[in-house]
Order: structure tokens, then sequence, then C-alpha cells
């Protein structure tokens, strides 16, 4: 099994409120909505998956999850897409006991976007949410030049059972969003 693409292990997920993004990067953090949905309305959005294995989620994850480390989990990293651009790295954490019933398709994603997923009836629960500034790892260097990146990590509940989504907002996405304010 090839090691995941897993952000920096050393990270510490804060409140939101404990941050202090620019407004524009902040109204992305804070929505509420289905991330999917809000990048459709900027260009062609396709998912491409960059690594899915069942392994168990890092300590900060279980953690997060209300977990004991010990709960093993389909972990799944993709990159969200614009006309082709990389604009979100993100990283999906699926405890196999929230994989079950009709949450089975959670894990069977393929191309598709888990949030679109998570906002169809019955929609998810967005529990907590937590952001953080961080560099990318050294693995996609080719999508962030070394530049810190804002991201949120997402709590769910799917039918009452929890699971962990981590979207880090690429350069990309902002420079486009400029583009097409000016």
């Amino acid at each position: 099994m090839r090691p995941a693409k897993t952000l920096n292990p050393t990270l510490h997920w804060q409140p939101l409120g404990a941050l202090y993004p620019p407004a524009n990067v902040m109204s992305w953090l804070a929505d509420s909505g289905s991330l999917t949905r809000r990048l459709q309305r900027h260009g062609h959005f396709q998912v491409i998956p960059q690594y899915q294995e069942i392994d168990t989620p890092r300590a900060e994850e279980a953690y997060l999850l209300g977990s004991d480390g010990r709960e093993r989990s389909l972990i799944r990293e993709v990159l969200l897409c614009l006309d082709d651009t990389p604009v979100v790295f993100a990283r999906s954490i699926l405890p196999l006991e929230t994989l079950t019933g009709a949450n089975r398709v959670l894990g069977h994603m393929a191309k598709r976007s888990l949030g679109a997923e998570l906002f169809k009836a019955p929609k998810a629960t967005r529990e907590q949410v937590w952001g953080a500034r961080l560099l990318l790892p050294a693995s996609l260097s080719h999508l962030h030049h070394n530049e810190p990146c804002w991201g949120r990590q997402s709590r769910f509940l799917k039918r009452g059972a929890p699971l962990l989504v981590s979207e880090i907002f690429l350069p990309a996405l902002w420079q486009r969003l400029n583009e097409s304010i000016n």
C-alpha cells in the first residue's frame, strides 16, 4: 500500500473564530452549504481521485471523529478542479462503521463528489468545523509552489454516522476568483 499524501501530521485545527483569514477566504471556510455546488458556479467541476485505501486515521483525525484511534476507515483524497485546474485538495475519513446501510454509497464515490452526496436528502449535518493555514505536502508542490493554504475540516453526521472532510483551498482558486472580479 502506498502512503497517503497526508497533510502535515503536526497540524492543529482550530475553531474558525480563532482564525483571522481575509474576508473572502473566511466566506469559503465558514460556508455551511455544499462546496461542490459553490465551485460549480465558477466553471466546469470535476473530481480527480488521488488516493483511496482502508487504513487507520491519524491520531488527530481519530480524535476529531471521537474515536479511540483504532477504528479502520476509508481514507480518500481527491483534487477538485474547475476547468481542469485543481482548486481544492480534499481528504475524507469515513469510518467503516459509517459505511453501512444507506451510507454504503459514500464508500463508492469514484470520480463523484462526496459533498454532492452529503447534501442529498437526508442532508448531512455539519456538526463542527475547524480551520487552519498550512503547507501542502511536497508531493503536491506542483499545485501550490510552497505557498501556505487555508483549509477547513468538518465533522459531519450522515444518517447519524460520523465522517471527517478536510478541504484545502489552493492558490489557484483565489487567483480564479480574483480574475472573475476584475
